[in-house]
């Protein structure tokens, strides 16, 4: 029964959406000297709803050992990558700013 409900934890909620197929990559930038709890829990507990539904897409969390600000960078086909500074941002603002830019259009 635990595999049932991680399974419909991962299959629920927000950041289990589908992102569009130009979307190359997606890298999460987190020091691990830097106190970002918003930043941290996205990675925890978004990312991995993302991941589930984009099995394909390649997901890069980078943790440096210098202290700098959490990042997350999109990468798309043919643009230029979207980045965005997480500092001070809740973990469902992350996960709202990165589905605004990324995610498919519910039909």
């Amino acid at each position: 029964m635990k595999i049932n409900r991680t399974l419909a934890l991962l299959e629920t909620g927000m950041g289990a959406t589908k992102l569009l197929p130009s979307v190359q990559s997606v890298v999460l930038t987190l020091s691990q000297r830097t106190r970002a709890p918003g930043a941290r829990h996205f990675w925890r507990e978004h990312l991995r709803r993302v991941q589930y539904a984009n099995p394909e897409l390649p997901i890069v969390v980078n943790f440096p050992r210098e202290p700098c600000k959490p990042v997350l960078e999109i990468t798309f086909d043919n643009a230029n990558p979207v980045s965005f500074n997480l500092d001070l941002l809740s973990s469902s603002d992350i996960c709202k700013r990165l589905l605004e830019k990324a995610a498919q259009p519910s039909s």
